[in-house]
């Protein structure tokens, strides 16, 4: 027999029994259906997430210092901080745009008039905060290096603070108070985020970095004494460049501080702690690029693996679907025989039965799986998913090779008949 017309003859088999043969089909539907929809749903995702991280902080370079000797930190003129401050924005001119520091308080009290609420952050920034944070203002002016030097009492918000604190009110050259400390509005930020379907108000109020205010940093002696300036962010024009900056402000810092290399300490002998004046750290987000990327193609392999159960499953329903069929066609395979259809042509004709079975339903599990990752990703998570078409590709060629795996014991036993026996079945 000729290989289409075996293809003809198995329409017409399973078109004959069509409720079987769609409830068959609808197994391997549901397994790739998951496959595209969970691998391409949670990529899109972890792309997004990617994308508004590398946005904030891709060309970020951090840094952490302290020393007894220079008390480094414990005002915001110390000696290493002047020096690191001139150092950026003199020698590494070429190379950065902007420092600040990133202390910060987090959930602080602020209020106007009968008004209050809880402030995600206060940053105690500098002149250059906007440009490193990447702010932009919508009213007003930015934080000034008069700001800074006087240690003026003025405070740029974001725009949710102006939304919940002053509605549609102007809130320029107002007074908002601060822990009980009164600042003068001097800026608003223009609005950074909008907020998903899938938060709440009171959830995003906590979670929207537009809930957030900068006042100088050497005004933070007003709202808390105690606090240590001794971490900055430095802002890169070229985040290929982050990790010669990195190397640069290891080489500068390590000359004002000494610190203790624990890499190569094996934890025997004496260490003499008076060599040592404080400690130093300076890092860059590109370091955990590769972390992240690893950590996404093994939450990729494990979803595909869950789904790729469900092949499993329904795999199995084809096997059984095509063991009743044999069982339900032994008369006709008997007959077969008997006229000289070679073994080879029974196993070629139930196999391709099983191939159009899990064929047809990897056909509509693609159609469905692109159609739920579509609607999921944007009702979901207010984006645009793209089926991921290589997974697409192998979560097709796998249900299809999961109907031809799982069909060959019911072809093998089909063709395993002995004509007798099967033209004697009623």
């Amino acid at each position: 027999m000729k290989f289409w017309q075996s293809v003809r003859m198995a329409f017409q088999t399973l078109l004959a029994k069509k409720g079987r043969t769609f409830l068959t089909m609808l197994g391997t539907a549901i397994g790739v259906t998951a496959v595209i929809a969970l691998v391409s749903v949670t990529k899109a995702q972890n792309a997004a997430n990617m994308d508004l991280w590398r946005k904030l902080s891709e060309n970020m370079v951090q840094v952490y210092f302290y020393s007894y000797e220079y008390m480094a930190g414990a005002t915001p003129n110390s000696v290493i901080a002047r020096e690191l401050n001139a150092y950026i924005n003199n020698d590494l001119a070429d190379l950065t745009e902007g420092i600040t520091p990133s202390a910060s308080e987090w959930r602080a009290s602020a209020s106007w008039s009968d008004r209050d609420m809880e402030v995600r952050q206060i940053y105690y920034g500098s002149e250059q905060f906007s440009y490193v944070q990447q702010y932009e203002l919508d009213s007003g002016r930015d934080l000034t290096y008069m700001d800074i030097e006087r240690g003026n009492q003025v405070v740029v918000i974001g725009s949710m603070v102006r939304d919940r604190l002053f509605s549609y009110r102007d809130p320029l050259g107002e007074t908002v108070y601060i822990k009980n400390i009164p600042f003068t509005i001097v800026g608003v930020y223009r609005e950074r985020m909008k907020k998903p379907d899938y938060y709440s108000d009171e959830d995003f109020l906590m979670y929207s970095e537009d809930n957030m205010m900068v006042v100088p940093y050497t005004a933070s002696r007003y709202i808390n004494p105690e606090m240590t300036i001794n971490e900055y962010m430095i802002k890169v024009f070229d985040p290929n460049a982050a990790r010669e900056v990195v190397e640069l402000l290891n080489d500068f810092l390590g000359t004002m501080i000494t610190q203790m290399d624990w890499n190569n300490y094996d934890g025997m002998g004496f260490i003499d702690w008076n060599s040592f004046n404080g400690s130093y750290n300076v890092w860059s987000n590109f370091q955990w690029y590769d972390d992240m990327d690893a950590a996404e193609q093994q939450q990729t392999r494990f979803l595909t693996l869950i789904a790729a159960i469900s092949l499993f499953v329904g795999g199995i329903g084809i096997m059984n679907i095509m063991l009743v069929t044999v069982t339900e066609r032994t008369r006709e395979i008997g007959v077969r025989k008997a006229i000289g259809a070679p073994r080879r042509t029974i196993v070629t004709q139930f196999l391709i039965e099983a191939a159009i079975l899990s064929g047809a339903g990897g056909l509509l599990g693609v159609i469905a799986g692109f159609t739920v990752t579509l609607y999921w990703g944007k009702m979901q998570y207010d984006l645009i998913a793209q089926p991921d078409l290589p997974i697409t590709f192998v979560a097709f060629s796998g249900s299809l090779a999961m109907g031809i795996i799982f069909g060959i014991y019911p072809a093998i036993k089909a063709a395993s008949l002995q004509p007798v026996d099967a033209l004697r079945t009623e």
